[in-house]
């Protein structure tokens, strides 16, 4: 979401699970274009390598949307493989000046936000949908809240129902979602779409990853994250690889 201002959007609040948020204006497409309310769900303690699809997944259900539209963006704004081979968003993802990093925690991903806005950056994406500091300055109250994958995922999807109302087509919001430039978006479209592609058979693999790991966590330390079994872990190495290999590949941030 790199050099776009306007049509900045409030986060909404509440306490209703997404059954209850219903789009209140007619379809076109796949995606709303009713003036929604999601609501706030409980958060889910999970490893970063779900903690992103299940929170795109989540706001997808709030927003209306059933094509996995934004779950495309997601892996065309901070997708990776892992050290494990798993194909995922990467909650701690930051783009500065081009480059795409991956911190392995959300401190270390806010401590580099923060010095790079000391020596005077401003254009910074950040998190699962990359949402840009500069041009959505009241996206979220703290940087905090900006790497949490539930808020960051809703806020992209609120905004990118704004641009579809004013751009009238779900293709001129998605490039515009990722800049005014004509050429650009082009560009950044035909990836969004060539990763829906790939996120449409690949779901069961996706979903799988989105639940989180299903050991028992009670002899856990407070507040830690819930661990893959390795039984887990081989099984989503396993189905990544299929999907790893199959005719259409994810088209991830630097790759050819």
């Amino acid at each position: 979401m790199r050099r776009l201002a306007g049509l900045a959007a409030l986060l909404l609040a509440g306490t209703a699970t997404a059954a209850d948020v219903k789009p209140q204006a007619a379809q076109i497409g796949t995606w709303s274009t009713a003036l929604y309310a999601p609501r706030v769900l409980p958060a889910r303690s999970l490893p970063p390598e779900a903690a992103c699809i299940d929170a795109i997944l989540a706001a997808e259900r709030e927003a209306g949307v059933t094509d996995h539209m934004l779950l495309a963006m997601g892996f065309t704004e901070a997708g990776r493989m892992t050290a494990d081979r798993l194909f995922t968003v990467w909650p701690w993802t930051v783009n500065t000046e081009g480059a795409s990093q991956y911190f392995p925690t959300r401190e270390e991903a806010i401590a580099f936000v923060r010095a790079a806005q000391a020596r005077g950056t401003r254009s910074i994406d950040v998190g699962c949908l990359q949402v840009n500091l500069k041009w959505h300055p009241d996206a979220f109250p703290d940087l905090e809240t900006a790497f949490d994958p539930r808020a960051n995922a809703r806020y992209a999807a609120r905004f990118l129902g704004d641009l579809h109302r004013a751009q009238g087509s779900l293709d001129a919001a998605i490039a515009r979602y990722h800049s005014a430039q004509s050429e650009r978006g082009a560009a950044y479209r035909e990836r969004v779409g060539g990763n829906r592609r790939w996120v449409a058979g690949a779901m069961d693999y996706l979903k799988t990853l989105a639940a989180g790991p299903q050991v028992a966590t009670s002899q856990a330390a407070p507040g830690a994250l819930p661990a893959w079994g390795r039984a887990e872990l081989g099984r989503l190495s396993f189905l990544s690889s299929l999907y790893a290999n199959a005719a259409v590949k994810p088209l991830l941030p630097g790759a050819d």
